[in-house]
């Protein structure tokens, strides 16, 4: 396949990527209002993933175990437990600004300090951008949501936490030639069975007590949409496009889950907020300038 046709695929799989991810934000904000905890949350993504990807077992070559490890870790289980302990601390609306917001700078800091990879100046004036954009929508929800307290400045901690644990494994995947399926499914597979003993062990669960359209709603989307197909699509984006391009592009996530919030939500957007929303738009739009460019070499 030619070097376009490759960036065409990536394009789509990434435009797949962020619509998935934008309806996780959403869904997530709709499952505070049921019985199921964060906890139990985590428990359908990974187990519900876990099945899926046994089926998908014979057609892979397993990659070695350190890599299986790494993924499972900053890609899976490691990821998920900040997360879901934060949504404990913080309002899911933090999570749609920090964790895709933050994402094209915990990536570009890991690369600098690990990699040695320091962005050129189109993507520094990228990453000003989609910054004014997530300062301005964290002002505008902020000064709108309750006080802040200890505890929620630790969810906010942790959900950049998250963000920096996701951009370790964009990076992960970069670095590693992992067919993009079997970086799904190991990764899914590898988190699961260090998540679930300890779901089942240790943390609370509503399980019991939620409905099962609930269950039902959480289980496809958790564990079909964003762990395994979200996933197999974000490691072809990565494969094709480079892990600095994809991780501005992700800064949509915020952008279309706010738009979307209106009418499925009944949310409104402010002043601030669109401005936010704008300067996100400008930035990832910069990110994609650059994307045939020099930095995409390290991808």
């Amino acid at each position: 396949m030619d070097k376009a046709g490759g960036a065409r695929i990536g394009w789509a799989s990434l435009l797949g990527v962020i619509c998935i991810w934008s309806g996780f934000i959403l869904i997530t904000r709709h499952s505070t209002t049921g019985a199921l905890t964060s906890w139990d949350i985590g428990m359908l993504r990974f187990g519900v993933g876990a099945l899926v990807s046994v089926c998908f077992l014979p057609f892979i070559a397993l990659p070695a175990p350190r890599v299986i490890a790494l993924f499972s870790l900053f890609g899976g289980v490691g990821y998920a437990l900040v997360v879901y302990a934060a949504f404990h601390m913080s309002p899911a609306a933090h999570a749609s600004i920090l964790l895709p917001g933050t994402l094209p700078f915990a990536t570009a800091m890991i690369a600098w300090l690990w990699l040695g990879q320091k962005p050129l100046p189109l993507h520094l004036a990228a990453l000003a951008s989609v910054f004014a954009g997530v300062m301005m929508t964290a002002a505008d929800s902020l000064s709108q949501g309750p006080r802040l307290t200890l505890t929620q400045i630790t969810g906010d901690v942790l959900f950049f936490c998250g963000s920096l644990s996701w951009g370790v494994f964009t990076l992960l995947l970069g670095r590693y030639s992992v067919q993009p399926l079997a970086a799904a499914v190991t990764t899914t597979l590898g988190s699961a069975m260090l998540y679930l003993p300890i779901w089942w062990l240790f943390l609370p669960t509503g399980l019991m007590q939620a409905s099962m359209p609930e269950i039902v709603m959480q289980a496809v989307y958790q564990g079909v949409l964003v762990v395994f197909i979200s996933m197999m699509l974000y490691s072809v984006a990565i494969d094709r496009l480079g892990p600095h391009t994809v991780a501005l592009q992700i800064t949509f996530v915020p952008v279309i889950s706010s738009l979307l919030a209106v009418p499925i939500l009944g949310e409104t957007i402010s002043v601030l907020e669109w401005g936010g929303l704008v300067a996100v738009t400008a930035g990832a739009l910069l990110g994609a300038r650059a994307s045939g460019r020099a930095f995409n070499q390290y991808g």
